[in-house]
């Protein structure tokens, strides 16, 4: 057994149900109306008011509906509703992307050479937490500094600055790039123009 799809005359889907895995193709539902007629010459009526669809529905629709004329399924939301829909799903998949890209890694050559540091959240307030305390306490002028290519370095405290303001570009930059995608986003007038839009 396998599902087919029950649509409504529109060829909007409204319900599941089982067929034979050999079955396929598109088959009317009636319904039985009141019988007419006399009680002696009663007679039957029925009418349509549906379809069993046992044809797959192909990836990518966000409202499937069954064309009766090309009898296949084909997308039936409207292209404004997709666009705002497909608008609104791309944002949030450059929010995850950025967010992603900023709590990742970055690299710096605060020490002289290229290493790699962490920049996740806990990493962010423990860049942030020792900054103030080398600012306010002038004796506190070195830092020792997970790498992630290196293990623990020291850093001194011009060191540890330029480290700092390496962490704060990566994280302006990505920003910014998100920014600028946001906007190309805005400006998008049509389905594929948004889905042409990459991190």
């Amino acid at each position: 057994m396998k599902e087919a799809l029950i649509v409504d005359l529109n060829g909007f889907i409204t319900d599941v149900t089982l067929v034979d895995d050999n079955v396929s193709g598109v088959f009317p539902i009636y319904r039985e109306l009141p019988a007419r007629g006399t009680e002696e010459q009663p007679q039957k009526a029925v009418e349509l008011i549906g379809y069993t669809i046992a044809v797959p529905v192909p990836e990518g629709l966000h409202l499937p509906k069954w064309d009766f004329t090309e009898e296949r399924w084909v997308e039936g939301k409207p292209a404004g509703e997709l666009l705002v829909q497909q608008k609104a799903n791309k944002l949030a998949e450059l929010k995850r992307f950025c967010t992603e890209a900023i709590e990742g890694t970055f690299t710096s050559s605060s020490l002289g050479e290229e290493h790699v540091y962490s920049f996740d959240t806990e990493a962010q307030l423990n860049f942030q937490s020792t900054k103030e305390l080398m600012n306010m306490h002038p004796n506190f002028t070195q830092t020792s500094w997970k790498t992630r290519d290196a293990g623990v370095l020291t850093h001194t405290k011009e060191q540890f600055t330029r480290l700092w303001l390496d962490g704060q570009m990566h994280k302006t930059n990505l920003i910014e790039k998100f920014r600028r995608l946001e906007k190309e986003l805005e400006h998008a007038t049509s389905v594929d123009a948004v889905n042409s839009i990459r991190w």
